[in-house]
């Protein structure tokens, strides 16, 4: 509960500090649920499981007693629901690739700023999603 609070007190000073500048907190913690609802759009077309090599991220906020994120887009899902699989499957890559390195980024900026009683930021290994650059595996 007590991380609970001091992760809510952080967040909400950050966010009142400046609009444009955000802490290394609310940058890792947005990389990952961004990370993860690609990762749950692209679940049904991609070879292996996005989710499942996130697992890291659900046992970050589990040692902070958080709530673990279950994001989802709809809309995104829909959109890419009505691509051919080998057009969706390289939509999705593209995707994952710009969250990855997003989160790549914010937890590098996490880890060299964090205090030493927060979690360390979550070793994700990202598979390559296709065979080959266009997917045409599917």
């Amino acid at each position: 509960m007590r991380n609970f609070l001091y992760l809510s007190a952080m967040l909400t000073l950050c966010a009142g500090a400046a609009a444009a500048e955000t802490s290394p907190v609310q940058k890792l913690v947005r990389a990952m649920v961004e990370l993860k609802r690609t990762g749950s759009v692209c679940e049904p077309y991609l070879q292996g499981s996005p989710l499942s090599a996130m697992a890291g991220i659900d046992a970050f906020f589990s040692a902070l007693n958080q709530p673990v994120p279950n994001p989802t887009n709809k809309a995104e899902e829909q959109r890419v629901g009505q691509l051919v699989k080998q057009h969706a499957a390289y939509v999705c890559t593209q995707k994952l690739l710009k969250s990855q390195n997003q989160y790549m980024n914010a937890a590098k900026l996490y880890m060299e700023t964090k205090s030493a009683n927060w979690p360390d930021a979550p070793p994700i290994i990202f598979p390559q999603w296709c065979t080959d650059p266009a997917c045409s595996g599917y």
